[in-house]
């Protein structure tokens, strides 16, 4: 199974699935704690499978990440 791209707000991430997108970025845009006190956002956040830019993963990588210089 290869790595896809996905928007998840201003981040891109490359995951399998986009639940996993949006809960490897979803300690990047708020604190848990912020989540946890408002469920409706967490259930509200997207992850937009962004096809256009599958051509940007890094191929050596097997595991979900985020991509370029958001990631921490």
């Amino acid at each position: 199974m290869l790595l896809q791209a996905y928007k998840v707000e201003h981040l891109l991430v490359f995951a399998f699935r986009g639940t996993e997108a949006k809960v490897l970025a979803a300690p990047q845009l708020r604190p848990m704690e912020e989540w946890r006190e408002d469920v409706a956002a967490w259930v509200a956040l997207r992850a937009d499978r962004s096809p256009e830019l599958d051509h940007l993963v890094d191929p050596a990588r097997t595991e979900p990440y985020i991509h370029g210089p958001s990631a921490q």
